[in-house]
């Protein structure tokens, strides 16, 4: 950030913090206008549209799942409807009913996290959850249980809360037992109260009045509020069929970005809770809208920053629409149907936590896929965030100090919860990686041992030297390994059972490769890194450490990788996991 003169200022945000992925904001102002804005995103494209060409529809959807950590039921959901449309597949009301439970699932973590790890921060005067929840410890517990129901209803039916594996087409693989069902009921209630008390607590916020013209896009249910099914629609008059997305939406690549931009007859235009809930408030219950009858949210609304109030709105929702399937849970007969493949070209769309997922496949008579479009609600958002972004700085005043416009930037940026990752699937980009160690992550069971050392990591570059290191200790009957490289957030329950948690993780320092540095609480709790997906390895420890407040406490070993261009030789790994076994004793 400089400035060239008293009329012109340029600001730059290199690394959006509390947002899923990694982009940047470039801001000029010149003689008292805004005069340049671009929403950057650079990370690289992920080529997903390529690589699912020539794979069977079976293999479709677990590889779309790996598009989102944090939304994979929507990416499912949207593919299988696709599928199914092509395949004519006829489906049963128990596997409709169980695939909005699924959906519901998604909503309620993803804005769980949101709310509370993202947005409500900045209107608290905190930089993170760990201050959030030294502030208001009682709202940080409820979003961790929030979240945590959230996950319960996916692996209810996915198997597995990231990355589910469950969903078919046709239906599910398995159907879970009444057994299982009975047993979150009592979880799901305590959500419904969760719910009341999280929007009366964003009552109590102070929220800017912001308002703006933008047109809202959803589907649009005749009888439900839409997740897996409908029409789309907008609050100007638009309503057409999903196969007629294409006449009206149009995505065009921007310099600045490796996401494409989307306009809605040549303008920018809103996805998610807040869209969905001005189009569709009418399709919800008194009973999820109660909440709201003395509050300052009022829907429709053209503030953006009651985007934080319809999350939890839909996360009442979500979690009431839950509740109601599956109190009265029938054990079916079969969890799927019979599937024909046959050629064709069809298209699917679902309401992703951040707004519409458009889908459109063309498949042989095998039903491998030809052609693969993909269309995610973040790159859709773009445009209107940018839009959005140079109203309420103007709004807010530009001859503000350059600190105070960033803030306002960053967090009109956070109400749209941005999930980056997603965004970058089309760019044309030759890549070339080297080979990369194979390692198979996986979440530890529960464990007497005494020593729980869990290796967080990647298999990319110097990201997978945690990993690589923890192979090099022997098996002790004191000490369980395991690996990790899922969302940190997913970890809590099992870092609470725990006799003692060791977090490895590689560290960029600008101490000597390979040197291990113990990080202990008081120290976690005053570190100001952000990770570019909700939680680093230290916020979840500083976290944890908060919340338990009890005798044993977390810490961190992290594994100085210098400036991360460093390749180990295996003696060199020896030697790092031979210090490591000594701190470990």
């Amino acid at each position: 950030m400089s400035t060239e003169n008293s009329k012109t200022i340029r600001i730059n945000v290199p690394v959006l913090a509390r947002v899923e992925g990694e982009g940047a904001l470039e801001i000029l102002i010149k003689g008292g206008r805004i005069t340049r804005l671009k929403l950057r995103i650079y990370e690289p494209p992920r080529f997903f549209e390529k690589l699912l060409q020539g794979r069977s529809y079976q293999e479709l959807i677990d590889t779309v799942a790996r598009i989102c950590g944090i939304c994979p039921v929507a990416y499912q959901m949207s593919a299988i409807h696709a599928i199914e449309s092509i395949f004519h597949t006829p489906t049963t009301p128990w596997i409709r009913q169980l695939r909005r439970v699924f959906y519901c699932g998604e909503w309620i973590q993803s804005h769980a996290l949101h709310i509370h790890m993202l947005a409500a921060p900045d209107f608290l005067g905190c930089k993170s959850i760990i201050e959030l929840a030294q502030k208001e410890p009682e709202a940080a517990q409820r979003g961790l249980r929030l979240q945590a129901l959230g996950n319960s209803l996916i692996t209810l039916l996915g198997g597995r809360s990231v990355h589910p594996v469950g969903a078919k087409v046709g239906g599910f693989y398995h159907a879970p037992s009444q057994q299982q069902v009975a047993k979150l009921i009592p979880q799901l209630e305590q959500g419904w109260r969760d719910s009341e008390a999280l929007i009366l607590w964003l009552d109590t916020l102070t929220l800017p009045d912001d308002e703006q013209t933008f047109t809202s896009v959803a589907m649009r249910h005749p009888e439900e509020y839409p997740l897996n099914e409908g029409r789309i629609v907008s609050d100007g008059g638009l309503d057409i069929s999903i196969d007629e997305y294409p006449q009206h939406f149009k995505e065009h690549q921007v310099p600045h970005s490796t996401a494409l931009h989307s306009l809605f007859e040549g303008k920018p235009y809103l996805l998610g809770p807040l869209a969905r809930l001005n189009i569709n408030q009418d399709r919800l219950s008194d009973e999820v809208l109660a909440p709201l009858a003395h509050s300052q949210f009022h829907f429709p609304s053209r503030n953006m920053y009651h985007s934080i109030a319809a999350r939890a709105v839909e996360i009442r929702f979500a979690i009431g629409e839950a509740l109601n399937i599956l109190q009265n849970y029938p054990l079916p007969e079969q969890p799927c149907v019979e599937i024909t493949p046959q050629a064709g070209s069809g298209f699917g769309c679902s309401e992703a936590p951040r707004g519409l997922l458009w889908h459109h496949y063309t498949v042989d008579e095998k039903g491998d896929i030809l052609k693969a479009t993909i269309v995610p609600p973040t790159s859709q958002n773009q445009a209107r965030i940018e839009q959005d972004i140079a109203c309420s700085l103007e709004k807010y005043g530009l001859e503000r100090s350059e600190d105070e416009l960033r803030f306002q930037a960053e967090r009109v940026v956070r109400n749209y919860d941005p999930c980056i990752s997603c965004a970058t699937h089309f760019l044309t980009l030759k890549l070339e990686r080297d080979q990369q160690p194979s390692l198979k992550p996986e979440l530890p069971p529960e464990s007497g041992a005494e020593i729980l050392l869990l290796a967080i990591g990647s298999p990319f570059g110097s990201d997978t030297l945690a990993w690589q290191v923890a192979q090099q200790l022997p098996k002790q009957p004191n000490l369980q390994i395991a690996y990790s490289n899922s969302p940190l957030t997913q970890l809590t329950p099992l870092l609470e059972s725990a006799k003692q948690v060791v977090l490895l993780d590689a560290l960029i320092s600008k101490h000597p490769f390979g040197q291990l540095i113990t990080l202990l609480p008081e120290q976690l709790l005053n570190q100001t890194h952000y990770s570019s997906h909700a939680l680093s390895a230290m916020e979840l420890l500083a976290l944890f450490n908060q919340l338990k407040k009890g005798d044993e406490q977390c810490h961190l070993i992290g594994i100085s990788v210098g400036d991360g261009s460093h390749s180990p030789s295996d003696q060199q790994l020896a030697t790092i996991g031979q210090r490591l076994q000594q701190m470990l004793r």
